[in-house]
């Protein structure tokens, strides 16, 4: 049995779908199906049921998960602990929201690799947050507080936020008649709404809502309405007025840095690490935040 099939296993049995399974494991749809059927012929059973919907695990693969995911969590456990005692080279992956990776945090890291020739970087530009213990990443930047157990954060510095919309929105719209340009019914995108319900002192219509910050930027400055953005991504838009700032700092939002407890003594994450960290130093004075 080529027990690296075990891990294309639990992924398709976490999320149900071949298209599923290979956005996470970064493979074709077919190289999935085509090594779980491999294990199956490896196991002598059938471990999914192929439905129109998606593959849904047998009873004998039920049976299996529990299994197969303490193996992978003890080969994982075998990797960070061998990646621990490594020099500083080789690829680091770094989780980070696709925009504060692209303007915040990517031309910081140029003089990094610039320094150190043995080092690359990957950076996994998804709102999606990395699970750290799976190896999803080796460190990740998170723009909402860390909540799982086991893990080692640091908070980097606070994003300071603004009200925006495009210049005409602003200048011909009257106020009363403004839409919110809104994020999705997450606890970030209510916040949001709330800190505008609370800035203009009164409800406000939002017919436009998306899960990620590129979107609604592009939403305002379309001029389809008003939007809650980064102060570092706002303030750098041509087409967009800067209507309120968060004066009172009821909406800033915290830049994290997270880190698995066995790969921080990787020398080559130690020194991404650090590395962030000054970074997010000089964020906070170039952005203001």
């Amino acid at each position: 049995m080529n027990w690296d099939d075990l891990r294309f296993f639990l992924v398709l049995a976490q999320e149900g779908t071949l298209s599923g399974a290979a956005r996470r494991l970064r493979k074709e749809h077919t190289t999935v199906a085509r090594r779980v059927e491999a294990l199956e012929q490896a196991v002598g059973t059938k471990l999914f049921d192929r439905m129109p919907g998606g593959w849904r695990l047998t009873p004998d693969g039920q049976q299996l998960v529990p299994l197969a995911e303490r193996v992978e969590e003890d080969a994982l456990a075998f990797e960070r602990m061998a990646n621990s005692s490594e020099i500083a080279r080789g690829v680091v992956r770094i989780s980070v929201p696709p925009v504060a990776g692209r303007i915040l945090f990517a031309p910081r890291l140029a003089a990094l690799l610039a320094e150190h020739q043995g080092l690359e970087f990957e950076l996994i530009g998804s709102s999606h947050v990395a699970n750290l213990a799976r190896r999803e990443a080796d460190i990740a930047v998170r723009m909402v507080t860390p909540t799982e157990p086991g893990l080692i954060a640091q908070k980097l510095a606070e994003v300071g936020v603004g009200l925006y919309g495009a210049h005409d929105y602003v200048a011909n719209i009257p106020e009363e008649s403004w839409e919110l340009c809104g994020y999705d019914d997450t606890s970030y995108g209510l916040s949001k709404a709330e800190w505008v319900r609370r800035l203009l002192g009164r409800d406000i219509l939002c017919r436009l809502r998306a899960n990620d910050t590129a979107s609604v930027q592009a939403f305002v400055a379309a001029g389809l309405g008003v939007g809650v953005l980064p102060r570092y991504l706002g303030d750098n838009d041509s087409r967009l007025t800067l209507i309120r700032e968060d004066e009172k700092g009821e909406s800033r939002e915290p830049i994290w840095l997270v880190v698995h407890p066995d790969m921080r003594r990787s020398p080559r994450v130690r020194l991404v690490m650090n590395a962030l960290i000054d970074a997010s130093r000089n964020i906070a004075e170039e952005f203001q935040l």
